[in-house]
């Protein structure tokens, strides 16, 4: 996951021995991102040419096992549970109701639980349900065990992350995902995508087929072909449905229930915005709620502003964000995109 903009705001929102781990949630712990001057190469995909370097703030990639591990830590997390009802037992409390027939009461239930988020469903029923973008998307992690091999393909990733988008209609990326060992480029871990626009449902066996998948790398330019052929046989792809879900104010049941996230704003990924508007979520979230606690306004209040906050500040990204995914596959609208434009800046 890329970090970006939001990446000051983790000071304020994770206490200070947290914090002071940060660097070891990312994809590589070794490397530090420059205060300023950073940048992500964009490719021709087809024939390897440099297009431009998009520019960037300060910036983490991070690994989404890791970052999870680092925020949790402290906390009584029970897995394998799954939502089926919100209810108000009072006018001052919220509880949540699962499949294994326990119950949690509280003051405020916050759904942060993804873009399929099962709080949303229940407040909203099908008007909460995200929408499907209609394009395939492979993502795999793949170690070559091969040192010359994975320097060929870092040595384009500046040294993190590269992406492209091919005159065929293909979005292409590859970062580093895992880095064990600096010295030891045999065991580093990439991440690899491939996102094009689907023309048939019968297309997702196909999808995921190593076989046709290479075929479609040789018309890839470097490093994205390389990287793409070199994967080891009976090495497993799995296919992303990227979905979105535009924006609304939800009924916060008088302060009582509040989305953050995905769950909010679930957004296509070509633009990398999710998970920094996840962090500005939670920010603005806990500024509120903190002026709440001063004796500033109500709670009812506080999530109002929050919600009205978020609802424009993401919900703009939402509608940004699939425009650059449907311009990323047109090459003849690929240098007026949102990412070209305005590269993985905030809007707001």
């Amino acid at each position: 996951m890329s970090i970006q903009w939001a990446l000051p705001l983790l000071a304020d929102l994770l206490p200070s021995e947290l914090h002071a781990h940060l660097q070891s949630v990312a994809t590589d712990p070794y490397h530090r991102c420059p205060e300023s001057g950073t940048t992500v190469p964009f490719y021709n995909g087809r024939d390897g040419e440099k297009i431009k370097d998009i520019p960037l703030v300060k910036y983490m990639r991070a690994s989404r096992r890791k970052m999870r591990a680092l925020c949790a830590e402290g906390i009584d997390v029970q897995y394998g549970k799954r939502l089926i009802d919100v209810s108000y037992p009072n006018s001052h409390s919220v509880a949540a109701s699962f499949t294994d027939g326990t119950q949690f009461t509280g003051t405020l239930l916050v759904g942060a639980d993804g873009a399929r988020s099962d709080v949303r469903y229940v407040l909203l029923g099908e008007a909460g349900v995200a929408e499907t973008v209609p394009y395939n998307a492979l993502n795999l992690h793949v170690c070559y065990n091969d040192a010359e091999k994975a320097l060929f393909v870092r040595k384009h990733l500046n040294p993190v992350m590269a992406m492209a988008s091919h005159p065929d209609g293909y979005w292409l990326w590859a970062s580093i995902q895992e880095v064990p060992d600096p010295e030891k480029p045999e065991t580093w871990v990439f991440q690899l995508q491939t996102t094009w626009k689907r023309t048939a449902e019968s297309d997702d066996e196909a999808v995921t087929d190593l076989g046709m998948h290479k075929r479609r790398a040789e018309t890839f330019g470097s490093p994205f072909k390389e990287a793409n052929l070199w994967i080891p046989e009976g090495t497993v792809l799995y296919q992303n449905k990227i979905s979105y879900w535009h924006t609304v104010e939800i009924d916060t049941r008088l302060g009582r229930v509040a989305l953050l996230g995905d769950a909010a704003h679930p957004m296509t990924f070509h633009r990398g915005q999710g998970l920094n508007h996840g962090i500005a979520d939670a920010e603005k979230l806990v500024w509120e709620m903190t002026e709440y606690k001063k004796g500033n306004g109500s709670v009812a209040e506080a999530l109002q502003a929050y919600q009205k906050d978020m609802v424009k500040r993401a919900g703009d990204e939402v509608k940004l964000s699939l425009r650059n995914t449907e311009m990323l596959h047109d090459w003849k609208q690929l240098r007026e995109s949102p990412i070209f434009e305005i590269a993985a800046n905030k809007v707001h």
